[in-house]
């Protein structure tokens, strides 16, 4: 899926490109499931207020695509990704998720056709290149240690387009999530990406609580005409 298939969507729920100033305000609600803030993921199998499946929906149809859950943690969106029918790489550098992740695997049956688990250390992806369609990231941004470098990995690892979304907790203080510290906005984060070479860039607000959607792509050669 191209950037420029995503774009009506993005319009419809909310859509910011880079050097915006103001942003529509978060959705407020119930009391959502407690959250791992170094992952921002769901956790004890809860649904998150639907947020997994609203992020699946702005990823778009994923049915046979390979999709690299680049911090995979307990395997939240792992599984929310299988169920859409994506090929999934969970990747993680906690070798105690890692194991946890195999051992769900193994109880469900899954090969590895479907899912691969992979164990990186911090810093480095843990891909080769040109492996997977897409990537999702739900550290906090400013974890990535050289974020430039690990980019540079990121790009190599997908293909064309090089299509990734980058899911973040907001820079205000919410209910859960890490320390304000760890939270960058989102603008510097699109200003740094497009640093980068990820010429399409997007944030979503509103889709999921407390958190934002930010997606990139590299745009195809200008050829003038």
């Amino acid at each position: 899926m191209s950037m420029r298939q995503l774009l009506p969507l993005c319009l419809i729920g909310g859509l910011f490109l880079a050097g915006c100033t103001t942003p529509e305000q978060p959705e407020s609600g119930g009391t959502p499931a407690p959250v791992d803030p170094a992952q921002g993921t769901a956790q004890n199998g809860s649904d998150d207020w639907s947020s997994g499946d609203s992020l699946l929906t702005v990823m778009g149809p994923l049915q046979g695509k390979v999709v690299a859950d680049m911090f995979a943690g307990d395997g939240y969106y792992t599984w929310k990704l299988l169920g859409a029918g994506a090929r999934v790489l969970a990747i993680d550098d906690n070798p105690a998720n890692i194991a946890a992740l195999e051992a769900r695997k193994k109880a469900e049956g899954i090969g590895d056709e479907r899912l691969l688990v992979r164990l990186t250390t911090p810093g480095v992806t843990g891909l080769i290149p040109n492996e997977v369609d897409l990537a999702l990231i739900t550290r906090e941004y400013s974890q990535l240690g050289d974020r430039q470098a690990w980019f540079a990995q990121l790009m190599a690892g997908v293909r064309d387009p090089h299509t990734f979304y980058l899911v973040n907790y907001i820079p205000q203080q919410t209910p859960e999530g890490p320390p304000l510290s760890q939270r960058m906005g989102f603008n510097t984060v699109a200003d740094e990406v497009t640093e980068f070479g990820y010429g399409d860039v997007g944030i979503l607000y509103k889709k999921m609580p407390y958190r934002y959607i930010l997606f990139g792509a590299v745009p195809p050669p200008d050829t003038g005409d």
